[in-house]
């Protein structure tokens, strides 16, 4: 695969992915945790297919790839979605480095290309400090005052709240929220 031919594709790649994630889902969605998931998981794929379509390697290498990933995932401690997309990236980085393409100037591309990448989608001007957490209201909340009463009660604006557990008999309400901050933290908090 000519350089020329590769860094199209690639950039084709790059515009149907921006149009997917910045046009449609982080609008809809406001997740931009996931939007450097999926930015990194594409990129790491991409960059797999060309090493294993350049060198004497078979499919089964990818789907060892994404075995390893599946083995991480579930055996180790929890890693946030933002971490296995690095896991991911680092896994390919080794895939691109190790496997002889015929041509080390492609695969210094292609490495350059996805720390590049990697830099800019989770640049923490792009990213806004988003707090995850699961809170325990003392009182029953119904959905419709459910934003304002987490805003007020815990200094940001609500991105998305899901009611996980209502218990009538002690008058509680269990929900997992994501909302803006000035920091990034995860945990459980009781609000009183």
């Amino acid at each position: 695969m000519l350089l020329q031919d590769l860094l199209m594709r690639l950039g084709l790649d790059a515009l149907a992915l921006a149009a997917l994630l910045y046009g449609l889902f982080l609008p809809r969605h406001k997740r931009m945790d996931l939007v450097v998931v999926y930015t990194l998981f594409n990129l790491g794929l991409f960059l797999a297919l060309v090493v294993i379509s350049q060198g004497q390697v078979s499919m089964g290498v990818g789907f060892g790839l994404f075995a390893v990933l599946s083995i991480v995932r579930l055996r180790s401690e929890p890693y946030s979605n933002r971490e296995l997309a690095y896991f991911f990236v680092a896994i390919v980085l080794a895939l691109v480095c190790a496997i002889d393409i015929g041509n080390l100037a492609l695969a210094g591309v292609l490495v350059a290309t996805v720390l590049l990448a990697a830099w800019a989608v989770d640049h923490p001007r792009l990213t806004k400090p988003v707090r995850h957490l699961r809170v325990t209201l003392d009182r029953i909340v119904g959905d419709d005052a459910l934003h304002d009463v987490l805003e007020e009660r815990l200094g940001g604006r609500v991105l998305d709240a899901t009611v996980l557990e209502v218990d009538y008999v002690r008058e509680t309400t269990v929900v997992d929220v994501r909302l803006t901050t000035q920091r990034e933290e995860a945990g459980h908090v009781v609000v009183a």
